[in-house]
């Protein structure tokens, strides 16, 4: 989601795991693969050769020396690369998280000396550890003194077990209730492109034109597999006898329609991820059907509640801290009615998030509010109809008027993501929990006054001064 968040194609993806292999079939060595990015676990460490790649980025805290070492030896073996006289092109890059870049760069040397590469390992150069691991410091942020003390809770999506409420749960509460024999394949018809052609062109600096070359096509024995197709499912439809009932469905009806073998084959690459999205779309609208209906029957619900489960807000928690990082500052002095103190700016913090936090900082409506971590264990999430939670930027609380007070939710996204599926999925479902949390008459809470709230994303600054109104006019609304 993250890469093609950023533009990366669907096409140009492929997970390779122990249950989930798509590069089944797929020929990395030919010009036509259109594949770009391999997300994988252990597939390199188990000896698995990727004969061009040149970026490895190691996401999961990798402790073992060897381990690294055997990664980083991957991304040198390029049996057909060829210098291009760049240096920057000539070089092969791993990026780690959390890991000793020093200590691996050191090992990894020692290793090509041991295996008599010798010469190479003055070309292993790391960058941006020993000195910058110094340069951090943990550090303990608390609550500011108006609100030490105080128990703060927050609003969780709770569902009915026996008597009790525990936690929504994905797994157990919604995946169970999907029909998966309702689900069908796409319909054969759709348009699609024939199949892949492949043209390279010499380019003379100067103003001659481009010579085009038509290239051949290499030799690939084209038969189609029922397994190759409905193994691409496995992370969307848990059953294999599903899966596999879905594919075999779409390439009966291709075939019926004409189709050779010869033909589907050529058309995986539009074909395999049009029916991944196809099923992941079906079984996200049977979810969503399951959630609503749980949620209308009261099975589900999205209130405040002193007991368990919920979520309260710690006293104080730690952060990784480096020395050259700021504190988040409006007009030069740190913010003032942050929850939490000090409060510094994240790298991964954009403008429009920095802009929003200064918003908050000034709204004379508000008690406090805290900006989410999603990297720090246990920060506040709420959770949909889909697997993944939904950890929003934002939490506040207003001030207390007339014996009512809100809880403010939001999500901050830039313009150019405003009409993505990620997007369109957090903002149906803050509207939906939105409309059950003020719907809700509950007077469990008689610690607290009686609560609504305003969940919703933001796109763009021009939407400050509306939600200023909605909190200082006390008025609200659930529209988005």
């Amino acid at each position: 989601m993250e890469l093609m968040d950023v533009k990366v194609p669907p096409d140009a993806i492929r997970v390779k795991s122990a249950t989930q292999n798509e590069l089944q079939g797929e020929d990395l060595l030919s010009k036509n693969s259109q594949v770009k990015w391999i997300i994988t676990k252990a597939a390199l460490m188990e000896g698995w050769d990727c004969s061009f790649a040149y970026l490895l980025v190691v996401l999961d805290r990798t402790r073992s020396q060897n381990a690294i070492t055997q990664l980083v030896g991957r991304v040198m073996r390029q049996p057909h690369a060829q210098l291009t006289g760049r240096e920057s092109l000539d070089q092969c890059y791993v990026f780690c998280n959390d890991t000793d870049v020093d200590g691996a760069v050191k090992q990894v040397k020692k290793g090509l000396e041991s295996q008599g590469l010798t010469g190479l390992e003055d070309k292993i150069l790391g960058k941006g550890n020993t000195q910058d691991q110094a340069d951090f410091q943990t550090e303990t942020v608390r609550r500011r003194k108006p609100f030490r003390g105080q128990e703060i809770y927050l609003p969780v999506v709770r569902h009915k077990d026996g008597p009790e409420w525990i936690q929504l749960n994905y797994q157990a509460h919604i995946l169970p209730h999907i029909d998966w024999s309702e689900i069908k394949p796409l319909d054969p018809n759709a348009s699609a492109p024939d199949g892949a052609t492949l043209r390279t062109a010499t380019v003379n600096v100067g103003d001659a034109p481009p010579v085009f070359h038509e290239d051949q096509k290499p030799h690939v024995e084209k038969n189609i597999s029922v397994s190759e197709f409905a193994h691409c499912l496995s992370d969307i439809v848990p059953n294999p006898w599903q899966a596999a009932r879905i594919a075999e469905e779409l390439i009966e009806g291709l075939k019926t329609n004409g189709q050779t073998d010869e033909k589907i084959y050529d058309r995986r690459s539009y074909l395999i991820p049009t029916l991944q999205e196809y099923v992941a779309n079906e079984v996200e609208n049977q979810a969503e059907q399951i959630f609503r209906k749980k949620l209308d029957s009261g099975e589900i619900q999205f209130d405040l509640d002193v007991g368990e489960p919920n979520y309260k807000l710690r006293q104080s928690y730690k952060i990784e801290v480096h020395a050259n990082q700021n504190q988040l500052a409006k007009y030069g002095k740190p913010v003032q009615i942050s929850l939490f103190e000090p409060m510094y700016e994240y790298p991964s913090d954009n403008e429009l998030e920095k802009n929003f936090a200064h918003f908050l900082d000034g709204e004379k409506a508000l008690q406090w509010w805290h900006r989410v971590v999603a990297r720090q264990h246990g920060e506040y999430y709420v959770q949909g109809w889909n697997k993944q939670r939904i950890y929003p930027d934002f939490v506040a609380m207003a001030k207390e008027v007339e014996g009512m007070t809100r809880v403010l939710i939001f999500e901050t996204k830039g313009p150019q993501f405003e009409h993505n599926r990620d997007t369109e999925y957090k903002r149906k479902v803050l509207k939906t929990l939105e409309k059950a949390f003020n719907a809700t008459n509950d007077t469990k809470m008689r610690e607290v006054p009686t609560q609504t709230g305003i969940f919703r994303l933001v796109f763009n600054a021009q939407e400050f001064s509306e939600i200023s109104a909605q909190l200082n006019e006390g008025r609200y609304s659930t529209e988005s």
